[in-house]
């Protein structure tokens, strides 16, 4: 379980703990219950592969992953799984983990109480409920990769009951329990024959180190196939025990949803960097003039809004360098008025700031910001 900050007045803070990351709430570990066992004890179908979380998640030195959640938690290591294993990339921003079987049967994909390899185990259990990979299914017990388990931010493989589940959600499994347009494509295994020179990567993304090459004439025996990046990939296990990928054919020149680049945020809409406000799954986020993501405040217009570090608009209540601000639902910064909140007056200046210990057109201002009532005389 992690812990994020809600944006309530003067300083109180909500902890959120097991969150998945919507809008880049962090996700958070889960005990489940039901016997857990230990992870050895699998039998030979699992296909476990251990942590390979990318290490600038790992480290933290990458914060906000490709799916635009908080690096090192259970959503973001699920997004990554379905992504380097099942060949599924998961829509940004996809919701706390509680939510993502809701969200998944709006989209049209099968969430049941059948386990199957590759699928993601959901618990709505807790405030913001887990999620984890399924890697094996063994009678009524599952097998489990995840991250977060226990408050850790790290990887943990456990097996633990089906039925401690909500459900599983079945994006593109691995296993035969998929069906119709979600079939895997990593079903089976083959030898590739190289006709050019090709790259070994350490990880799932073009970026990645480049560990070695394949020449022409060369060949390998893959276990896994799937697409990421416009291009066909193939995975194996090397005799280090790492597991390598190698990107083959290109099948896709247009990008589509987020891309960083450098240290910038960019959402591409069939190959073209959007441009100005954009709502990408229920959040409002501003793209500039060359197309990267807008973070802090932001003069449109007449009004000011704020970003927040993860690109969505902040709304409500906001506290930036120790100064109360309130922003409306379209996100406009209200600025010399009174206006109401849950059954309280408050006024902000010409600045939006709010006004504090003060008197204001005849009524006392306290330190919380509050309008003092008059009593009746």
């Amino acid at each position: 379980m992690t812990f994020t900050k809600a944006g309530h007045k003067k300083g109180t803070f909500l902890r959120k703990t097991a969150v998945g990351s919507a809008s880049l709430l962090l996700a958070g570990a889960f005990l489940f219950g039901g016997g857990t066992v230990h992870a050895n004890q699998a039998n030979n179908g699992s296909l476990a592969r251990g942590d390979d979380y990318p290490y600038y998640y790992k480290n933290g030195s990458q914060k906000i992953d490709k799916w635009r959640m908080y690096s090192g938690q259970c959503t973001s290591f699920a997004a990554f799984r379905l992504s380097s294993v099942n060949g599924f990339e998961l829509p940004a921003a996809y919701g706390n983990a509680n939510q993502w079987g809701y969200q998944a049967q709006k989209e049209g994909y099968r969430v049941d109480q059948q386990p199957a390899i590759g699928a993601i185990a959901w618990s709505t259990r807790g405030q913001y409920g887990h999620v984890a990979w399924v890697s094996n299914v063994i009678g009524d017990m599952i097998e489990i990769e995840e991250y977060n388990y226990d408050y850790t931010e790290t990887y943990h493989r456990r097996i633990v009951k089906a039925s401690s589940m909500t459900g599983f959600i079945h994006f593109k499994d691995v296993g035969n329990a998929s069906v119709g347009h979600h079939q895997s494509l990593l079903a089976f295994s083959d030898t590739h024959h190289f006709t050019e020179k090709s790259a070994i990567m350490d990880q799932p993304t073009l970026t990645a180190t480049v560990i070695d090459y394949y020449e022409a004439g060369m060949s390998v025996h893959y276990d896994q196939t799937f697409e990421k990046e416009g291009y066909k990939w193939i995975s194996y296990i090397s005799r280090s025990g790492n597991r390598r990928y190698i990107p083959l054919t290109k099948t896709s020149s247009s990008k589509n949803g987020w891309e960083k680049e450098g240290t910038s945020w960019y959402y591409y809409d069939n190959g073209q960097k959007a441009v100005g406000w954009k709502k990408i799954n229920g959040n409002w986020y501003h793209l500039q003039a060359d197309g990267r993501m807008t973070t802090g405040w932001l003069k449109d217009g007449s009004n000011w809004y704020y970003l927040k570090s993860s690109g969505e608009m902040q709304t409500g209540w906001l506290k930036d360098k120790g100064i109360w601000y309130y922003l409306e639902s379209s996100g406009a910064m209200k600025t010399s008025q009174w206006f109401q909140v849950s059954g309280k007056h408050y006024y902000v200046n010409a600045s939006g700031e709010l006004a504090v210990n003060t008197t204001i057109d005849g009524f006392q201002v306290n330190a919380d910001g509050v309008r003092v009532e008059k009593s009746a005389s």
